[in-house]
């Protein structure tokens, strides 16, 4: 495991835990299938173990961790190819169709959120390679595609929805190059299409998006 430094007190504690854990999973600093400390966490971050329980409990909802009795946490698996192919499947049946949703029924203040976000990640572009900024754009992927799934109204999909996203991203190992300036370009015609209230121009923009980010993996899966 890498070294997990010390981190400073905020409002929310365990959301800052929380945090660190996931960046590490997401760069498989911390490795599938290792065993997590509570106690060994709590001195490397230099804090008390009850943050650390309830982030271990969050990412256990989230499938990220395992809970083993009388044994504690471990890292869960990566996802199977063919567990990936069903998540994209179900992407494919569900996300144009609450893109198009979202379009129609977004308020303004989400609109503007979601604007945000793609600078956000297109502000990350040059540096997304590095797992450090790939973790962080990771994030920021997985809440640009949960708002736009909660704007829909359909919070049953969005909250499927969300974890399948963290899964796709930590089955992650290596992309195309292009992959993070591709998927900042799609994100720029969803969000124009969504932001302009063009149902029809959002449901094929992010059908589109859904189709090209299932060709990165594809490519990837060529490279292992």
């Amino acid at each position: 495991m890498d070294s997990l430094t010390g981190i400073k007190r905020p409002a929310s504690l365990t959301e800052a835990v929380y945090w660190r854990l996931y960046d590490q999973l997401m760069t498989h600093g911390i490795a599938a299938g290792a065993r997590l400390s509570v106690d060994s966490l709590a001195r490397e971050l230099d804090v008390s173990q009850t943050p650390i329980r309830e982030a271990l409990v969050r990412l256990e909802a989230q499938a990220l961790v395992v809970k083993v009795h009388l044994v504690g946490y471990r890292v869960a698996e990566r996802i199977a190819r063919d567990r990936l192919d069903q998540i994209y499947e179900m992407r494919l049946l569900t996300e144009p169709r609450l893109a198009a949703l979202a379009a129609e029924r977004m308020t303004d203040p989400d609109r503007r959120a979601l604007t945000e976000m793609a600078a956000e990640m297109a502000a990350e572009e040059g540096a997304a390679q590095a797992p450090e900024a790939y973790a962080r754009f990771s994030r920021l992927d997985e809440a640009f595609h949960r708002l736009i799934a909660t704007a829909s109204g359909n919070q049953v999909i969005a909250n499927a929805l969300a974890d399948l996203h963290v899964h796709v991203h930590l089955f992650r190992l290596s992309q195309p190059p292009t992959a993070i300036s591709d998927a900042i370009l799609e994100h720029d015609r969803l969000v124009a299409a969504i932001v302009g209230g063009d149902a029809a121009a959002a449901e094929a923009a992010m059908l589109q998006h859904v189709l090209r980010s299932r060709r990165r993996y594809g490519e990837e899966r060529l490279q292992a």
